[in-house]
């Protein structure tokens, strides 16, 4: 693998050098003495007044799953509804708050930086402030319990490093939904809720590497061009997080819109090598998406599969204990399935539902010691999820949207599991789910940045 990545990054570099003459051609003298660096602020912050009426009996859902585990009336997950006077069953809350510079350093090169505050899940973390009071809601706090900023991207892009491609080298989007032409933009709203594969932390949305990404070919018209589109990515794989091993990610998805960009079709794919000994363990993902989008109404679905390379270690047998523990491939998928709409002007519905099942390979003749999903089939039980959001999104103006919405997660036993005792689940413990109402409120900063996170594109 680390010959792989040399080559790869041999390649990368030859593309740079053969592309250097190119560059100096298209920036001329007189192109040079015309052209001043300049750069811009923008950002955008959405978050929610939230009223949390029904909770999950084990505090359930792991990854990304927002509200998980926090009680109504209980600030730890735990107790009876009102058994805490420092407990929430509602509250106002910033989910994202992105502060955006970029700056044309010459005509073919470029810098974009992000600082990020994100709320990220209502776990019901045990956190202690001043007052000795636990459960502060969300992650990505500091020590003190307030939320923190980092750096999410910070990169800088040379376009046309080669005709129709540019180069990103740094902190940058991940191709598994974040960027141009996948599911992210094409759900429309961020705003409201992740897409399936980060919700269940399938991958991220930035990681630190290089990547090529661009046009394989386009129509020769300036709106709304069909065309095939490419992204190829070589990461720490580690997110915004330091790289801790010497293995990286591999990142590739190719893309078409065409009929005037209303019908795009996806894959991605990846591969990251996580460990090779005492034995090996890997993970490679698969996904397909499509979306349609006339002038009314918008509707897209995506299908993914991840292959945890022996993800999950067991012993299998729940009683016997003289039994070895043996590994298997853990196998994760999911579908979601998104739609939004225009009810007049300035009006807009959306919603969109989610299957999720953390591992199409589970045995409930096994014990789990652990699971590539967090340990959920042993720690707990092994569940599947199915996910509901719908809710109305008015443009007050294009870049101030209000939107009414409920937030909804069921969690499901497999039929017929017995826990470590040989006891079947029943009642809520088999089968129970998290209801939030919301309120969110999405707003962008800069008349100058376009607008496209809504699923019309208000």
């Amino acid at each position: 693998m680390k010959k792989i990545t040399t080559i790869l990054m041999m390649t990368v570099a030859m593309f740079c050098l053969c592309s250097i003459n190119t560059a100096k051609s298209q920036n001329t003298d007189s192109d040079t003495s015309t052209f001043v660096p300049h750069g811009s602020f923008s950002g955008y912050v959405f978050g929610d007044y939230y009223y949390k009426t029904h909770s999950d009996s084990m505090g359930r859902g792991a990854g990304n799953v927002q509200y998980r585990g926090v009680a109504p009336g209980s600030a730890n997950g735990s107790g009876t509804n009102g058994s805490n006077p420092n407990g929430q069953q509602d509250a106002f809350q910033i989910r994202r708050a992105y502060l955006n510079f970029d700056y044309d350093i010459s005509r073919q090169f470029s810098a974009h930086a992000t600082l990020a505050d994100e709320a990220g899940p209502n776990d019901g973390s045990s956190l202690s402030n001043a007052n000795g009071n636990l459960g502060f809601p969300g992650t990505n706090l500091d020590a003190g319990g307030s939320n923190t900023v980092y750096v999410k991207y910070f990169y800088l892009k040379w376009e046309n490093i080669f005709k129709g491609s540019n180069l990103l080298i740094g902190q940058q989007a991940t191709p598994s939904f974040a960027t141009a032409y996948s599911t992210e933009p094409l759900w429309g709203y961020r705003s409201i809720e992740r897409t399936i594969m980060d919700i269940h932390n399938n991958d991220a949305s930035s990681d630190m590497g290089v990547s090529l990404q661009g046009r394989l070919w386009h129509q020769d018209v300036e709106e709304n061009p069909a065309l095939i589109g490419y992204q190829i990515q070589v990461g720490n794989g580690n997110s915004a997080k330091p790289e801790t091993d010497r293995f990286k990610k591999y990142r590739a998805t190719l893309y078409t819109s065409f009929m005037q960009q209303k019908i795009t079709v996806g894959v991605y794919g990846d591969y990251n090598p996580i460990q090779l000994y005492p034995y090996q363990i890997s993970t490679t993902t698969m996904k397909v998406y499509a979306d349609f989008k006339s002038d009314w109404f918008r509707i897209g679905a995506e299908m993914f599969m991840q292959t945890n390379k022996n993800g999950d270690i067991f012993r299998p047998s729940l009683t016997d204990t003289t039994k070895k523990n043996d590994t298997a491939d853990g196998v994760q998928s999911g579908i979601s399935v998104f739609l939004s709409g225009k009810i007049c002007s300035k009006l807009n519905y959306f919603a969109r539902y989610d299957m999720y099942n953390p591992d199409t390979k589970f045995s409930g003749s096994n014990l789990y010691k652990s699971s590539a999903t967090g340990g959920n089939m042993n720690t707990t039980t092994f569940y599947t999820q199915t996910f509901i959001t719908a809710g109305l999104d008015w443009a007050v103006n294009p870049r101030v949207h209000i939107m009414p919405n409920i937030w909804y997660n069921q969690y499901q036993v497999t039929s017929g599991l017995t826990d470590t005792k040989g006891n079947a689940y029943t009642g809520r413990n088999a089968k129970d789910n998290d209801f939030v109402a919301r309120l969110t409120f999405y707003f962008i900063f800069n008349a100058a940045k376009k607008v496209a996170n809504n699923g019309m594109n208000y």
